[in-house]
């Protein structure tokens, strides 16, 4: 378990890109109509095939019943449809190994919940908003009293919470920090995603956390327990990343991402997501 104080740390992004991080993120082969690629024995895929590193969440990749679903995952598949694009995935759990492997060109694409920071700009290319989301703080409303409950975000001052290792959330927790001039104790381990954090926060084993909005809402929808309603973010972009100096990459992205979101499909798919 790590655990930092909010005040003086680098932004994990740079970390990120900075240190060859030892936790590798948990990945599994999946059965889909797309082409999926196992960690072990990682070769990426030559020619015109992109490999992509996809978070697993509820919301932007997942199995159901062995069907690939996902908000995140969906778009880029019917994109890939209909401008004949190959993919390969690797699924993974934590955004370090993401990263990593998108800085040393392992990977051409990111996709995640990525919200479009200064700090993540500064590093990597991302593309334009995918869709709007927002930063909550997730904790349990069958044990909230109005003395304890955690309403506004000034009553984080000396608090602990939960992040996703490597989450650019804990950026968004330092810097709330030094706005509110006191510190904030930021928790994380390896093995921990924002979706297990919120079941976990649900099941009364973590405190509280901060996960994507949308994330929350999935997640409470089967743990009524749980409480989401406190903001610890204003709406943000939420975008993919593509590898450094990949400008063509970025312009097609931009271009399709662009097209597709004028589509009945892209609002049926917010609809059912977000």
């Amino acid at each position: 378990m790590n655990m930092n104080k909010a005040k003086g740390i680098l932004p994990v992004i740079i970390a990120v890109v900075v240190l060859v991080l030892g936790a590798a993120g948990f990945v599994r082969r999946c059965s889909s109509p797309a082409d999926f690629g196992a960690q072990a024995g990682y070769q990426k895929p030559g020619g015109d095939t992109l490999a992509v590193a996809i978070e697993m969440s509820p919301l932007t990749y997942t199995l159901q019943n062995d069907t690939a679903e996902g908000f995140d995952y969906q778009i880029l598949r019917d994109i890939a449809a209909e401008h004949d694009l190959k993919l390969r995935f690797y699924p993974v759990a934590q955004l370090e190994e993401a990263f990593e492997g998108l800085y040393r060109h392992r990977y051409d694409l990111v996709v995640a919940s990525i919200p479009a920071t200064t700090a993540i700009k500064e590093h990597f290319p991302l593309t334009d908003a995918v869709y709007l989301d927002k930063q909550v703080l997730v904790q349990r409303r069958d044990s909230l009293a109005d003395s304890v409950r955690i309403s506004s975000q000034e009553q984080l001052m000396g608090d602990t919470v939960w992040v996703a290792e490597a989450s650019p959330f804990g950026t968004r927790l330092r810097n709330m920090s030094k706005e509110l001039g006191d510190t904030i104790f930021i928790l994380s381990e390896p093995k921990y995603s924002s979706e297990h954090l919120a079941i976990l926060t649900a099941l009364g084993e973590v405190k509280q956390a901060v996960v994507n909005e949308a994330v929350a809402r999935h997640i409470a929808a089967d743990y009524p327990q749980l409480d989401i309603s406190t903001p610890i973010s204003f709406n943000q972009f939420q975008c993919w990343a593509v590898a450094p100096g990949d400008s063509v990459l970025l312009d097609s992205l931009n271009t399709w991402l662009g097209q597709f979101k004028q589509t009945p499909a892209y609002r049926r798919l917010a609809e059912k997501y977000l």
